[in-house]
């Protein structure tokens, strides 16, 4: 558990893992040394690419769409949140682009990422591998204000 004062009469808890990637994965890294926003799992390579939170914006299909929901919602973890009053805000695809030995460009969305919300105060990452079809990570960020005035 992570605990950090946002300011004097707020803090946000954090529930993740606080060991680092030795090598590309799809594990969340929130932030670089100066607290810019990165990406899942992507280091920033200073290409001026990035727009909002490092995604570029890509449309998803319903059957797309479906097919993350539906996987996640077969997740005890993301079933319990989604019980608890959780709702799916945002689906993020993250795509892996190749070039193979004929110089033909093949783009295929490995993973996604939804972003669940409950209320004001607490947000859910869900990390999806489409692949294996499985639920591999979930991140819940709690926000409690102590108004003190």
């Amino acid at each position: 558990m992570v605990n950090a004062a946002a300011t004097e009469d707020t803090s946000i808890a954090a529930q993740t893992s606080d060991s680092r990637p030795t090598q590309e994965t799809n594990e969340p890294i929130l932030a670089d040394l100066n607290n810019d926003y990165i990406g899942f799992g992507r280091h920033d390579m200073h290409l001026h690419m990035r727009s909002f939170g490092g995604f570029r914006h890509v449309e998803v299909s319903e059957e797309f769409e479906l097919t993350v929901t539906n996987i996640a919602e077969n997740d005890t973890d993301v079933k319990n949140l989604i019980n608890d009053g959780y709702n799916v805000t945002s689906l993020r695809p993250i795509t892996k682009t190749m070039i193979d030995a004929e110089g033909n460009v093949i783009t295929e969305a490995t993973t996604a990422v939804l972003t669940l919300q409950k209320d004001t105060t607490s947000h859910a990452t869900v990390m999806v591998d489409i692949q294996e079809a499985k639920v591999t990570q979930i991140i819940i960020l709690t926000r409690i204000v102590i108004d003190k005035s």
